[in-house]
């Protein structure tokens, strides 16, 4: 054998052997061939962080991308609806009109909501009533639920179709069936805006999901109940204000979008979950 042949025939072994291997690696994920898949992808501002982390992840191994935006959870169901996202991501249960559209949900991870005050407030722990009698504007200063305080209480929300504002209101109204936000509320358009404006101002409070926790520097979450805002006790129940993250499609996820569930629901998917401060289902 000359050493020509010797030269081609090594070429040929090491094609054999490498070929499969990168098709493990990088091709067994991939849809629908060769082709590039594109997902669009619009709802929940506390679920955004976590899809934006996945889409990078994901799209390294496979040829899908994912283009994501906010607009809050009723947006990313009406996107679904409308057909304008691939799938929608919500930090809500779906409604009742919502699943009569044909939307299903996959339930990706479990999230408490947070109640936040500004650094001036003097409290560290408040009942859902005292939370509740503030929003409705019952209790107007921070003297009146247990603070030494005597300042005007800020109150932030989040804007109608908020998953997170849903959650809010739901706990908010099983403890008082006149609940009733107060008219001159602060209206927040996101999780972010809701940390920025509690934390420019000291006697503001706001609720927020866990995932945002990490963000706070003046402001702090107070225990609700006697209850710490902690993942193990929305685990095991005893912490009242919690919520299911889910991702919605018109009927059952198929092809691309059903392998990325997939991926998700998987152990590097539930992984980023806590890797991101919420609660894995898996």
């Amino acid at each position: 054998m000359n050493e020509n042949t010797k030269i081609l025939l090594a070429v040929i072994i090491t094609a054999a052997i490498c070929i499969p291997v990168t098709y493990l690696v990088s091709g067994s994920d991939n849809d629908e061939g060769a082709d590039s898949v594109t997902l669009s992808v619009a709802g929940s501002t506390t679920v955004l962080p976590l899809m934006s982390v996945y889409a990078e992840t994901y799209e390294k191994y496979t040829n899908v991308t994912l283009e994501v935006t906010g607009g809050g959870s009723g947006a990313g169901a009406s996107a679904v609806i409308n057909g304008t996202a691939s799938f929608g991501m919500l930090s809500r249960d779906l409604k009742q009109s919502e699943l009569d559209a044909g939307l299903k949900a996959t339930v990706i991870a479990k999230d408490g909501v947070a109640v936040i005050v500004g650094s001036d407030a003097g409290v560290t722990n408040l009942t859902l009533e005292q939370i509740a009698g503030i929003y409705s504007g019952e209790f107007t200063n921070w003297n009146q639920v247990g603070s030494t305080v005597d300042a005007t209480i800020a109150v932030v929300t989040r804007e109608d179709g908020s998953g997170t504002r849903s959650c809010f209101e739901e706990v908010m109204e099983a403890k008082d069936p006149d609940y009733e936000l107060k008219i001159d509320a602060t209206v927040a358009t996101s999780t972010g805006t809701v940390v920025t404006t509690v934390e420019g101002n000291p006697n503001a409070i706001g609720y927020v999901s866990f995932g945002a926790l990490d963000r706070l520097v003046n402001a702090t979450a107070v225990d609700v109940g006697g209850v710490a805002a902690d993942t193990a006790f929305v685990v095991d129940g005893t912490y009242e204000l919690q919520r299911n993250l889910l991702l919605a499609t018109d009927g059952e996820p198929t092809g691309s979008v059903e392998k990325l569930f997939s991926w998700i629901l998987g152990p590097e998917g539930q992984a980023l979950v806590e890797d991101e401060g919420f609660i894995a289902v898996k």
